[in-house]
């Protein structure tokens, strides 16, 4: 609940209804073995107060997202997803050493309050020898990008975010521990901010924006766009 109502006034802030402060993101193990089959999970809801949706309830068309893995080497192929109670679930067998990233870019189907929602979602598995994979999808417009993965505790990583090709710079976002407590962060001037997780389990980043750009989608105007990228990664 008080997930909610935080959110609420976040949102509230931006002149978002409520109905939409959920999150898409990612949950799978932060490291993989090569020959050994990688399970991937995919939720929306409330991620801090551990309140995933029902699958069978996705709102619009956010059933049809495209789960897509990136090898190390820069190849990419749509996973093929499955719903379970809370999530959809998929699975890889990772091939070789390196970082594979898993990406969810997503534009909801519909207008809500007079906005264009777009959903980014990423979370990164080492395997072996792992070197960092840069790659992101073209669409995103909003994403989190860490320096090192398969952290431990008290390892400090630098995170930037980047918002249509710039830093988001001194902007606000969310990082949830693993006890699920929400602590807020802000990015310097070249959109980075420092992580360093002190306990073992998942964590949560998160990161909004509006932009204010008119349009049309599937035949509805539009006044602004909304972007929310969520990055997940389990700490050891």
């Amino acid at each position: 609940m008080k997930t909610k109502i935080s959110l609420l006034f976040f949102f509230l802030a931006f002149s978002i209804s409520s109905a939409f402060a959920h999150a898409l993101w990612i949950e799978t193990a932060s490291t993989g073995k090569k020959g050994q089959a990688q399970e991937v999970k995919v939720f929306f809801g409330e991620y801090e107060s551990n309140e995933p949706d029902s699958a069978a309830k996705w709102f619009s068309n956010l059933k049809q997202f495209s789960l897509v893995l990136t090898a190390p080497n820069g190849t990419t192929k749509v996973l093929t997803t499955a719903p379970d109670i809370r999530f959809f679930k998929a699975s890889f067998t990772p091939d070789q050493d390196g970082t594979y990233k898993l990406s969810v870019v997503h534009e909801v189907a519909d207008v809500y309050e007079k906005a264009k929602i777009e959903y980014y979602a990423f979370a990164d598995v080492a395997v072996g020898n792992s070197k960092i994979n840069t790659a992101f999808p073209a669409t995103a417009a909003l994403t989190i990008r860490p320096d090192k993965h398969a952290l431990k505790v008290g390892e400090t990583s630098v995170h930037q975010v980047i918002y249509n090709k710039t830093p988001f710079a001194k902007q606000k976002l969310t990082v949830v521990n693993a006890a699920r407590k929400a602590q807020p962060i802000e990015t310097d001037a070249e959109g980075k901010f420092t992580f360093k997780p002190e306990q073992k389990g998942n964590y949560f980043l998160e990161a909004f924006t509006e932009d204010k750009t008119p349009g049309n989608l599937n035949g509805k105007d539009y006044d602004k766009v909304w972007h929310l990228v969520t990055y997940t990664t389990e700490v050891k």
